[in-house]
């Protein structure tokens, strides 16, 4: 036989329960020493490893060598702590936990773990899941689901008082982490998670710090002693304050008389009071409350709506957390469940249960902003009266459907093509798990490798700074199709978020349905050119209006629209003079215009009139630009000769020693022999011309008739023996082209 558990691996405490297979109800599984809760602490002690009350007594004393609230670090790449030498991640001191927990377990129950259900804090980024993950698995442990904390303890709450249409708001402040959670009681025992806010570094640890800051104030004023700097003091202080706290906390306990011996001076005995302690701590209470009132403002409710306020995690007990709390709703929130014990109960009840399927996207625009719709779901309490309490019985009518606690976007290029971006592809507080497909451009080489980056942020700030950009993946083995070179491919990128929360990144290219090899690499090091305006050079490669999926190095761009150059349109030359003498016999080419990729060059030796290049049309609701560096200083001296260069109503003319620009006839700017231009056409009509990056003119003028790009150059009916000749180099265009309805950038799922 084996068993199937569920792990609150919890900051300060941690704990393992099971469904009872007689009663069908969860149970907590004692560890060895015949406690249900086993401290979040290790004490390496002479190459051994000590878990349980003695280490926990070991860190309160500060002893050297023990560890503990490592699980505030949990996906980290840099050491918690070193031992003797020998640096521990938090991922590393975490699966020393899991295995301790595992063995006490298997003891208790006398047969093996099948598999487990392990808890983490709801605001858990993916890296950090994905480092729970790790963890479990470095302890032997196989993990079925990982679970939101306080949806667990919502579980627990819910088997035995189900109010069917209420929304419950799970306020769950433990040793270490804070979540609030709103969830919906529906029919039949669906519970599910409407929305969640968090801090995973904020818990009861920080009000242990507060109250060890007072400590020490008393203790100085007391002895005169300078304990700030007495390492071994703030130690001891230090593991005094969680004790003074839980005294503090204990009904009708105003203050406390703590006595501490110090060599310098003795013992010494001072107070601690109740009021100071709150005092001190109004701003960690603020946090959470502030966090409670996003939640309900994402889910569009008012605190009214609220049907009662759930306490999880053991520093709820601080009486401070109750008034507050009450102040707050207007209601005494509910102490239905044992804070200590309910999540890993709750996770017990989802170990005895199958995951979920994935769900279809569900999204709403909201002021330009993408969310979740939940039009379908009623969380009012006004609108549906909250009905009787009652008790399940068993864990068998209980489900839960989890939600994404983060949105899932990608960087990308705004519709100006001038700044990065948060593009969300999958909105906070989405019920998971659930996939979504984008379909991009992208225009492989026909030489080398072909790679796109892609990266993923958590977060629904528009400023991809303001976000966690979590991770980097780089698609590989995108075909060059010859064919098809002028209108590149189509990579459909997927996104997940699985069961347990953690993203994954799928690409496939047109409509094969093999997916492109995709490797995880290092984010780079400096990150900030995502805070800056798109430099010169990515404007170049991007798209007015695109949305790009940004590469670095040799790793390319992709966007949805069609990207011309020279080398892949296909351009229509003209020449406008019947007959003009080729210079063959000067030994110059008999064609003209030269065009390559990126460059386009003008020729002319004994010619009496030239009026020829190429051109280019396209629809009047097309969008498009030109960039490139323009140097007219080769054309030799003679009457008449000029470089242009035009985009609808604006016009070049350019000579040796520069020119005039026009927009509808009218001069604009003079430039000189070299620089760098960028016009544009956009929006139905809005012409623009820049010279070295400063707008010199524009205009908005739509037309019916198809606009006409061109490179030319024209020369006066006169006899010119001199040999002339001007090029157009480092061209770059982008063309978005118009069509009945805008082409959806949205792609069909597919099965991992």
């Amino acid at each position: 036989m084996s068993a199937s558990v569920g792990i609150d691996l919890g900051t300060t405490f941690s704990a393992v329960a099971y469904v009872d297979p007689k009663t069908r109800l969860p149970k907590i599984i004692p560890n060895r020493e015949g406690r249900n809760l086993t401290p979040s602490v290790i004490q390496f002690l002479n190459g051994e490893e000590i878990f349980g009350g003695e280490a926990e007594d070991a860190f309160n004393a500060g002893e050297e060598n023990c560890v503990a609230t490592f699980k505030r670090e949990m996906g980290e790449e840099k050491p918690f702590c070193c031992i003797d030498g020998k640096p521990y991640s938090s991922e590393e001191l975490s699966a020393k936990l899991l295995r301790r927990l595992k063995e006490d377990a298997e003891a208790a129950l006398g047969e093996p773990i099948k598999d487990a259900v392990i808890t983490v804090p709801a605001y858990f980024y993916s890296k950090q899941r994905e480092a729970t993950l790790r963890a479990a698995q470095t302890a032997g442990l196989k993990v079925k689901k990982l679970i939101d904390e306080p949806n667990a303890a919502a579980m627990t709450y819910g088997l035995n008082c189900w109010r069917e249409n209420a929304n419950i708001l799970v306020y769950d402040l433990g040793g270490g982490t804070f979540d609030v959670t709103l969830v919906h009681m529906g029919k039949d025992g669906e519970l599910a998670t409407v929305a969640t806010r968090g801090n995973h570094t904020l818990g009861g640890r920080d009000w242990d710090a507060r109250l060890q800051e007072i400590l020490i104030e008393r203790f100085e004023e007391e002895t005169g002693l300078d304990l700030r700097e007495d390492r071994e003091a703030r130690f001891m202080l230090g593991g005094m304050a969680e004790e003074v706290k839980k005294e503090l906390s204990a009904p009708n306990m105003e203050s406390v008389k703590v006595v501490a011996k110090f060599p310098e001076y003795g013992k010494a005995t001072i107070s601690a009071t109740r009021a100071e302690f709150e005092e001190r701590t109004v701003d960690l209470l603020s946090r959470t409350g502030a966090l409670c009132l996003a939640v309900l403002e994402e889910a569009g409710l008012a605190k009214e709506d609220v049907a009662d306020v759930l306490l999880v995690g053991g520093s709820t007990r601080m009486p401070q957390v109750k008034a507050y709390l009450e102040k707050l709703f207007g209601k005494p929130p509910l102490s239905r469940v044992n804070p200590d014990e309910a999540v890993a109960l709750g996770a017990a009840i989802q170990a005895s249960k199958e995951n979920e399927s994935y769900v279809s996207l569900s999204v709403a625009v909201v002021d330009g902003k993408k969310t979740t719709d939940r039009s379908g779901i009623q969380l009012t309490s006004a609108s549906k009266a909250v009905k009787a309490e009652k008790n399940l019985g068993n864990v068998g009518l209980l489900s839960l459907r989890e939600t994404t606690a983060h949105a899932m976007g990608v960087v990308a290029v705004d519709k100006d093509n001038d700044r990065y971006y948060n593009e969300i592809v999958i909105p906070a507080n989405h019920p998971r798990p659930v996939r979504a497909a984008k379909k991009f451009r992208f225009f492989p080489s026909p030489n080398g490798d072909n790679e796109l980056a892609i990266y993923v942020l958590q977060g629904d700030d528009e400023s991809p700074l303001n976000c966690q950009i979590t991770s980097k993946y780089v698609a590989s083995g995108i075909r060059y199709a010859k064919e098809n070179a002028a209108l590149g491919v189509v990579i459909r990128v997927q996104y997940s978020y699985d069961e347990n929360g953690i993203v994954r990144v799928q690409a496939r290219q047109d409509d094969s349905n093999v997916d492109l090899p995709i490797r995880k690499e290092s984010l780079p090091s400096d990150l900030s050119a995502f805070g800056r305006p798109v430099s010169a050079a990515q404007n170049a490669k991007g798209a007015k209006g695109s949305i790009a999926i940004q590469g670095v190095g040799a790793q390319s761009l992709a966007h949805k629209y069609k990207a011309v150059t020279f080398s892949n349109v296909k351009w229509q030359k003209y020449d406008a003079v019947a007959s003009h003498p080729s210079g063959a016999m000067f030994g110059e080419p008999s064609v003209h215009v030269v065009a390559e990729d990126k460059r386009i060059e003008f020729h002319g030796y004994n010619v009496s009139e030239m009026d020829e290049g190429v051109q280019y049309e396209i629809e009047p609701d097309d969008s498009f630009v030109i960039e490139c560096d323009v140097d007219t200083s080769t054309i030799q001296p003679h009457p008449g000769g000029s470089l242009n260069i035009s985009l609808g109503l604006i016009e070049a003319q350019l000579t040796e020693n520069g020119g005039s620009f026009l927009i509808s006839g009218k001069r604009v700017a003079q430039v000189g022999s070299r620089f760098h231009l960028r016009m544009s056409l956009s929006e139905g009509g809005k012409y623009e011309v820049a010279v070295d990056g400063k707008v010199v003119g524009e205009e908005f003028k739509a037309s019916k008739r198809n606009v006409v790009v061109r490179f030319g150059f024209v020369h006066e009916d006169h006899y010119c023996k001199l040999l002339s000749h001007a090029y157009v180099s480092d061209i770059s265009m982008s063309h978005a082209a118009a069509s009945d309805g805008e082409e959806s950038s949205e792609a069909e799922t597919w099965d991992d």
